[in-house]
């Protein structure tokens, strides 16, 4: 019977050990994560505008779904602005990751939009390709410069860091996220 108790609080969403943190609940792929959690869930209030709001999230867990990322749909945010929070939001959560001692992967979601955009003419990409963002600010627009160079820079430093420290980080990188929003705050 004790092994029985010992092993239910192990499972997802219950206070001690989970098994995943997903982050950015409220955006759009993060909350079709969260809608498919079938345990009870535990939420934690985080921002990446502080990134040791993370902490008690991953603290206790195995594995970490990084989606959150900030979004400047009508373009009032400077692109060194937006960057930066994004780096540093995700270099914080990777180093809550690595605090905890529990996580063992890592997912951060990246964007085909960081290693799409330069002037080669290639019919493959691997993960030796990256966007060239001095190309991306000299030939577009500058939404797209800013989401595009954003998540370049945030996925090289994210991706640095993990190596660094050990961090088992898996990337993906989705080509086009479309589908019906689920979050009130967000438009369809």
């Amino acid at each position: 019977m004790k092994e029985e108790q010992d092993n239910s609080s192990k499972r997802k969403g219950y206070v001690g050990e989970w098994e995943e943190s997903v982050t950015g609940g409220i955006g759009y792929i993060g909350s079709w994560q969260v809608r498919q959690q079938d345990e009870k869930l535990k939420i934690f209030k985080a921002d990446l505008r502080s990134p040791e709001s993370f902490n008690a999230a991953m603290e206790g867990c195995r594995r970490v779904l990084h989606v959150s990322a900030p979004m400047d749909f009508q373009d009032n945010e400077p692109e060194a602005v937006l960057t930066q929070r994004s780096v540093d939001g995700a270099l914080g959560i990777v180093k809550s990751c690595l605090r905890s001692k529990t996580v063992k992967r890592a997912v951060h979601t990246s964007s085909i939009s960081a290693m799409c955009f330069n002037k080669e003419n290639v019919e493959r990409m691997d993960e030796s390709f990256w966007t060239d963002v001095d190309y991306v600010r000299s030939e577009h627009n500058s939404y797209v410069s800013s989401y595009a160079i954003s998540k370049t820079e945030t996925e090289k430093a994210v991706s640095e860091v993990a190596t660094e420290h050990g961090l088992d980080l898996v990337t993906i990188i989705p080509p086009i996220v479309v589908g019906p929003f689920i979050c009130p705050k967000m438009h369809g």
